[in-house]
C-alpha cells in the first residue's frame, strides 16, 4: 500500500472545504506557522508555534485542522495549541485523510 504525504492530503482537504463553501457559509485558510523568505532573502516567522495547519470558521465556531499523514504524531506544541484553541470554545480536529473532513463538514443532503 502506497503511503500517502501529508501535502497530497492537505491538497485534498483545501479542494474539499473550497467545494463545500460554495454551498455552504464556510470560511476557511492555511493558517500553519513556519518561515517564509522574502525577495530580499530575508526570512521571517508567521503564525504561532503548533498553530493547526489550517483555520475554519463554520456556523460560528473556529476549527482548528492539523493535518498528519496515517502515522504522524502531534508535536508538544500542537497539544498546547489544541488545549487552547479547546478552551477558548473553539474546536481542534486532527485530519489524516479526505474521509476526516467529510465527517467533521458533511454535505448534507436536505439542507
Amino acid at each position: 500500500m502506497k503511503k500517502i504525504s501529508e501535502s497530497t492530503i492537505q491538497r485534498a482537504v483545501m479542494d474539499y472545504l473550497q467545494w463545500f463553501s460554495n454551498s455552504h457559509k464556510l470560511y476557511f485558510f492555511r493558517s500553519g506557522a513556519g518561515h517564509i523568505k522574502t525577495e530580499q532573502g530575508h526570512y521571517f516567522k508567521s503564525g504561532r508555534p503548533g498553530c493547526p495547519d489550517i483555520s475554519v470558521c463554520y456556523k460560528g465556531t473556529y476549527w482548528g485542522i492539523e493535518l498528519k499523514g496515517p502515522k504522524g504524531r502531534q508535536s508538544a506544541t500542537q497539544k498546547v495549541a489544541e488545549a487552547e484553541i479547546v478552551a477558548a470554545g473553539g474546536r481542534y480536529e486532527l485530519v489524516r485523510s479526505l474521509e476526516d473532513i467529510k465527517r467533521i463538514f458533511p454535505m448534507e443532503v436536505n439542507k
